[in-house]
């Protein structure tokens, strides 16, 4: 396959997205509420099925994600943190490793009722518990480290902007999107759903406009010829 050929197909795959696909998207999932959202996307294997209950999706696997989980753990271990929420758990692929390899008291967040009951069933280890709740509208337990993967990504401005404001009480907190490797379109506003803003060559940056929150970049990982990993850092400890 020439580079021309699949340049091509991308295009043509990009223009189906955008005109086609992405509009019904929106008509189906923008008027649901966030638990009835991600509990169709899971029934229905919107993000792919690898055989198990529950699949987040490709971007829970891969190269890429040994990469994110053995910088967290040491980010974890350096820091001598003690308890990890992970916000957006979903199928629990990348928290195991981060807990089992960490030893932190780990509580997976995440809305699908299913799947949180699926983790309790499932789960055994007594460093791991897990909680259902919607992270825009409902309490959030405490802990060391905040995790946010790869959710604010399927979230519209304003949500993320009611969970940005109940972290107060999180030390430090991890935020981790799939963002263009080079773009000058910052939080393009979608509706909450399966879709990402890449679709528009955006990302989700919570240091710009309209959130304009003080971060530091920490990692940068290669996720697919057109995007990263990026993950960045909210420090209200003063470096300590």
């Amino acid at each position: 396959m020439t580079d021309r050929f699949r340049l091509f197909r991308d295009q043509l795959r990009h223009v189906y997205a955008r005109h086609w696909r992405l509009p019904r998207i929106h008509r189906s999932y923008g008027a649901m509420s966030l638990a009835d959202t991600f509990s169709k996307i899971y029934r229905t294997k919107e993000w792919g099925d690898n055989g198990q209950p529950f699949f987040s999706g490709e971007g829970s696997s891969g190269p890429v994600i040994e990469h994110y989980c053995a910088s967290v753990v040491q980010f974890i271990r350096d820091r001598h943190i003690q308890s990890v929420v992970d916000l957006g758990c979903g199928d629990f692929t990348v928290g195991r490793r981060i807990g089992s390899g960490s030893g932190v008291r780990y509580i997976g967040v995440d809305v699908v009722p299913e799947l949180i009951e699926h983790h309790k069933s499932t789960v055994h280890e007594q460093n791991f518990s897990f909680l259902c709740a919607d992270v825009t509208r409902d309490s959030l337990p405490k802990g060391d480290l905040c995790l946010i993967r790869q959710v604010f990504q399927h979230l519209s401005n304003d949500e993320i902007a009611s969970v940005l404001a109940k972290l107060g009480d999180f030390p430090r907190i991890l935020i981790s999107e799939e963002v263009p490797l080079q773009t000058d379109l910052f939080n393009r506003d979608k509706p909450h759903g399966p879709d990402v803003r890449g679709f528009y060559g955006s990302g989700v940056y919570v240091e710009q406009p309209p959130f304009s929150i003080p971060t530091k970049e920490l990692w940068r990982f290669p996720l697919t010829p057109y995007s990263m990993l990026r993950t960045v850092l909210i420090d209200r400890t003063n470096g300590e």
